[in-house]
């Protein structure tokens, strides 16, 4: 590794770290759409912009291994988002991963860097860097927070039926 590639590790474990940690206590889910998509698109654009900062020439193991990454992103978040706990509070809406949750996440940051790892090892520049994890990342918040934001807004019809 790189002296250059230091910070971006290090800001990807931070973030890491800071999603996984507030995602596993209960937390209110805003009613704004905003605040669903605002933070997994700022991961998604960073990571685009430096994946494209890098005027890479993609070439065939790059794009199976972003597919790849990007493809395992959606799942992983599409099942945490389904074992998501959610309730109702006083007329609020919160949520929290729990330990199903947490184990999908953990088995999908392992597979992913795995992935990181591979493309390390043929010399993808494009996927063995912080761009490629954090658009990823990114991509799992974000059909995370939908999948959650989905249950949410059932409970409430639920709630508002009953």
């Amino acid at each position: 590794m790189s002296f250059g590639t230091l910070p971006n590790a290090l800001v990807v474990i931070a973030i890491v770290i800071a999603v996984i940690a507030r995602r596993l206590s209960w937390s209110e889910l805003e009613n704004s759409d905003a605040d669903v998509w605002r933070g997994p698109l700022i991961l998604c654009g960073v990571g685009i912009y430096q994946l494209y900062g890098k005027h890479l020439q993609l070439g065939p193991a790059d794009l199976v291994l972003l597919v790849a990454g990007v493809g395992v992103a959606l799942a992983a978040g599409y099942a945490s988002g389904r074992v998501a706990q959610v309730q109702r509070r006083a007329g609020k809406v919160f949520f929290r991963l729990g330990i199903p949750g947490l184990g999908i996440m953990v088995a999908y940051l392992v597979i992913r860097l795995g992935l990181a790892g591979a493309g390390h090892l043929l010399g993808t520049a494009a996927t063995a860097g912080g761009g490629a994890l954090m658009l990823s990342l990114g991509a799992n918040l974000l059909t995370q927070s939908l999948v959650i934001q989905g249950k949410a807004h059932h409970e409430a019809e639920e709630y508002s039926h009953s």
